[in-house]
């Protein structure tokens, strides 16, 4: 048999399999040791800056102004099954929700087990949920 070629060193090799398999070499991690220390410097920096200068009461106004632009807010599933049971004078049931919410069984379940937890709203009769 003729040998083709010369044979690859060890360091190839290495080199080939570090890089296949991504794994991380002694500079990769020194690298990254570096950018944290960078990160943690920035971090300490901002929260200084932040504790002398009252940037939130800024921030919390750029949020409310965002708020005002976009209208009313959209209700969670959560307010909407309570609005639902709310409205019920009798309390409602799950049938009663599904077709006022067009939500799943599963999650008008979930739904009213969290907020019979809370404590918020309680059963009035067999499947049937009312505000306490």
């Amino acid at each position: 048999m003729k040998k083709k070629g010369k044979s690859p060193s060890l360091d190839v090799i290495m080199r080939f399999l570090l890089q296949r398999y991504s794994i991380p070499t002694k500079e990769d991690i020194e690298k990254l040791g570096k950018r944290m220390e960078r990160l943690e410097e920035a971090l300490k920096a901002n929260l200084v800056a932040a504790g002398k200068a009252k940037k939130p009461v800024a921030v919390k106004a750029a949020a409310k102004k965002k708020e005002a632009r976009r209208g009313r807010a959209k209700m969670t599933a959560t307010e909407k099954i309570l609005s639902v049971i709310k409205r019920s004078a009798g309390g409602a049931d799950i049938a009663v929700l599904k077709t006022k919410t067009g939500f799943e069984d599963k999650k008008i379940r979930n739904i009213v087990f969290r907020l019979a937890k809370q404590g918020t709203i309680k059963r009035a009769g067999r499947g049937v949920y009312a505000v306490q």
